[in-house]
């Protein structure tokens, strides 16, 4: 135990206060962004439950349209409205879920960004000091 109090051993060990301060804030940069895609799956859900709904809607409607169709061309004239206004509401949906995914990644983007930039404004590391083992 007496080892570990000699002077001779503290100075071989590397000064970590800059290191410890960069861990400190990435952790909880990463946190955040933790909470930050929490709320993102969240609005995701929220976003694709709403869409469900209104397709299910869109869709009842659509069968509903269709059983009072007397000839060919109004089931077919019903059929192609309904795949366009479909495909449109898709396109919409995923432009919207996109959106919220290019949000979500930039901000994790932007953390490990910042996370580079802190390590690069770090002055010449303290690990360096440390002396080094001449070879055997």
């Amino acid at each position: 135990m007496d080892d570990v109090r000699n002077p001779e051993l503290t100075k071989t060990m590397p000064d970590l206060g800059p290191l410890v301060q960069v861990s400190s804030d990435t952790t909880r940069r990463l946190c955040e962004h933790g909470q930050s895609v929490a709320k993102t799956i969240n609005e995701w859900n929220t976003g694709v439950s709403h869409f469900l709904s209104h397709r299910a809607a869109r869709n009842s409607e659509t069968i509903g349209r269709m059983a009072k169709c007397q000839n060919l061309p109004e089931i077919l004239a019903t059929q192609a409205q309904w795949v366009q206004e479909t495909a449109d509401d898709y396109l919409k949906e995923m432009s919207k879920l996109m959106e919220v995914n290019s949000r979500t990644m930039g901000g994790l983007l932007g953390s490990f960004g910042r996370f580079e930039g802190q390590l690069a404004e770090q002055p010449s590391s303290s690990l360096a000091k440390v002396p080094r083992r001449a070879a055997n």
